[in-house]
């Protein structure tokens, strides 16, 4: 099925979007533009497509079971809104009043949203005239389904076949389209324990699904969170998520994640009060969009949304909805100026999913690595720009005539319990006589990203093209694998490029690091220890000397041992086992712990808005370099979050300015 549709009179082409960076453009309703159209052959994340659901509760007896579920929107339980009714004309009102404000909010900052009904609103709108849906999808907001089993069906619902869950499914919509809906309902969310959904929801029409989570527990089983859709190869019992985490390319639903969370249970904070109320569930949100941008996989379709219900907000008695127009003028505004965030509703996140497909036939999105080689853009270059021409192969040659300015995909550096780590090596134009090397180590909280893409790839070009030779690697995640093995591989890496350094062309004595994020953990790390602190590991060139002769970090980590939002307690666990703080783990995981007055000289660059990793990371650390009398150099990112994502103004220094510090400093201290 394809989801192309009519958006406010414009027809909306839905391109292979989501698969390169750009900026894209926006169509007058807030659609994606046929300007848009991207190819797969590049090597950074496109824009991350995003956008907000709304649930519209069964408040009240719905069209097939005459009780009212307990009280679900807003805040559960709230004494001041007891047995809440649709049938109660005010209320109903002001929950179209609700809707139509947080719309319109979104609408003036370029979104649409994906708005999900279902009686008794959808009944009392066709019963009180009211036109709320079908002004709202002329508007170019999409139109779905929220499906309540136990209101819909009664307690015994999934005891029921397919066939009842289809019937009321198809008499929902149908409550809609009576509501002045015109356009196809291809959107529902729940459902989420019914051990056939996927077959009943296929059997209404239904294609697209998100918004996963256990409604007994509000937990999302963390192997459904990412940020690359897929088809799931079967339905969820709650408990065994496993079939549907699977992809089966010729399922009938694309399942849309709601993006890289670092938790369980996100989708329930935002009711409660314990987690600091409205502000800081839009703070974690950000930090998660943040997160989401960074562990984007290229070459991939990648999507983060999050979903509300009308007047949940309620912090503010004279502002209730400021925190969302804060959140998206602070936050998703320059994110989209930037070309890393683009609006689109569920459908057409799923037809860009589809497009994708198409390109990519056979391929497993959820599985590592792409059908296409794929390299980094320079998006900020010091000098113009070569290109680079892709060479595959596990068996490098040394550097000289036939690969100067070429690349080498996917060389194995490392192997450890029968897991090949590989490399890309970048090789400069011009290499006459041993040259410096630099490694990237790519950020994605330990636990994504890929050597291909994320904070620091854009440096990769200008380096080369100043006559570096740059590796980019890649290193076992978490939690599957969990610390130290990060920084095992990443020395391995080191070793390797030393060990080899007459093959490469490389001088030995002049091998730098840099990276963001976790990467900027895992370098300082590379900086700040050698061979006597356990990290060496068994991948192998035992004996050779894993230390670097420059360090860039880009706002990592320099203390673990405190508590912020990037080493959440879902961190903690998932990266490196531990339950709480403090820990021996954490500290011997800090760099901190190991300053000594022999480190190599650092740069560090740090965003003074950065609310995953606060400046106060790197200051730390920093002040702990100055002290051991190493040269240490914090460079403070004006406007700019995590990632140097702009925030409330244009960064300072520019990507293009920081770029060429990085350049400069390397040059400096390596050649």
């Amino acid at each position: 099925m394809r989801f192309t549709k009519m958006l406010g009179g414009l027809a909306v082409a839905i391109a292979a979007i989501g698969v390169v960076a750009c900026s894209p453009a926006t169509d007058p309703v807030g659609g994606l533009s046929s300007g848009s159209e991207t190819s797969t052959s590049s090597g950074e994340a496109g824009p991350l497509l995003f956008t907000i659901g709304m649930h519209i509760e069964p408040l009240g007896p719905t069209a097939q079971v005459d009780s009212a579920p307990p009280a679900a929107a807003g805040r559960p339980g709230d004494a001041k809104r007891p047995s809440p009714d649709y049938g109660n004309v005010q209320m109903f009102e002001r929950s179209v009043a609700d809707i139509e404000t947080v719309t319109r909010i979104v609408e003036n900052h370029g979104g649409r949203m994906t708005v999900q009904a279902q009686s008794p609103f959808t009944t009392t709108a066709v019963s009180t005239g009211s036109t709320v849906l079908s002004d709202l999808e002329d508007d170019g907001h999409e139109i779905g389904l929220h499906f309540h089993e136990d209101a819909h069906l009664g307690k015994t619902g999934n005891e029921l076949g397919p066939d009842r869950w289809c019937e009321v499914m198809e008499e929902e919509i149908g409550f809609m389209h009576q509501a002045g809906v015109e356009g196809d309902i291809n959107y529902w969310s729940g459902g989420n324990l019914y051990p056939h959904l996927l077959e009943a929801a296929t059997c209404a029409g239904l294609s697209v699904n998100s918004d996963w989570k256990n409604p007994e527990t509000q937990e999302t089983d963390l192997a459904l969170v990412g940020t690359v859709p897929w088809r799931p190869s079967g339905s969820s019992n709650g408990t065994d998520t496993s079939a549907f985490a699977q992809h089966d390319p010729n399922g009938e639903v694309i399942f849309l994640p709601e993006g890289n969370y670092d938790r369980s249970n996100f989708a329930a904070s935002r009711r409660s009060d314990e987690a600091g109320g409205d502000e800081a569930y839009f703070d974690y949100l950000e930090s998660q969009l943040l997160r989401s941008l960074d562990t984007a996989e290229a070459g991939r379709v990648n999507v983060f949304h999050f979903t509300i219900h009308p007047g949940e907000f309620r912090g503010d008695a004279n502002d209730p909805f400021g925190v969302i127009e804060r959140f998206l003028t602070e936050v998703v505004d320059p994110l989209v100026a930037d070309g890393r965030v683009q609006w689109a509703t569920f459908s057409e996140m799923a037809a860009a999913f589809e497009d994708w497909e198409e390109e990519n036939p056979g391929v497993d999105p959820r599985a590592g690595g792409t059908s296409a080689a794929l390299t980094p853009t320079a998006s900020a270059t010091v000098t113009g720009a070569s290109p680079v021409r892709p060479v595959r192969g596990d068996r490098p040659a040394p550097a000289g005539a036939t690969t100067t300015g070429k690349v080498e995909q996917d060389v194995t550096y490392c192997t450890v319990g029968g897991t090949a780590l590989k490399m890309d090596i970048y090789y400069p134009q011009d290499a006459s006589g041993p040259i410096p090397a630099v490694l990237y180590v790519h950020g994605g909280g330990w636990t994504g990203g890929s050597k291909s893409k994320g904070s620091g790839s854009e440096t990769i070009q200008p380096l080369v093209d100043q006559g570096f030779l740059v590796a980019a690697v890649d290193y076992r995640l978490a939690p599957a694998h969990k610390w130290p093995a990060q920084i095992e591989d990443v020395k391995c890496a080191v070793r390797y490029l030393r060990a080899n350094a007459e093959k490469y062309g490389i001088d030995a004595d002049s091998i730098g690091a840099y990276g963001g994020s976790a990467g900027g953990h895992l370098v300082s790390m590379l900086g700040v220890t050698d061979g006597d602190e356990g990290f060496e590991g068994t991948g192998g060139w035992e004996g050779v000397s894993s230390r670097v002769q420059a360090v860039a970090s880009m706002f990592g980590g320099g203390d673990l041992t405190v508590e912020f939002n990037g080493a959440s307690q879902a961190i903690l666990t998932g990266v490196f086992g531990v339950e709480s703080r403090p820990s021996e783990i954490l500290v011997k995981a800090s760099p901190v712990t190991w300053v000594s007055s022999d480190d190599p000289p650092f740069l560090l660059l740090h965003g003074d808005k950065d609310k995953l990793v606060p400046l106060s990371q790197s200051q730390v650390l920093n002040d702990a370099l100055s002290d051991a009398g190493v040269d240490s150099e914090v460079v403070v990112v004006k406007n700019a979050g995590h990632g140097f994502a702009p925030g409330g103004g244009e960064i300072s220094p520019t990507r293009s300015e920081i770029t060429a510090m990085i350049v400069a400093f390397f040059e400096e201290h390596l050649k």
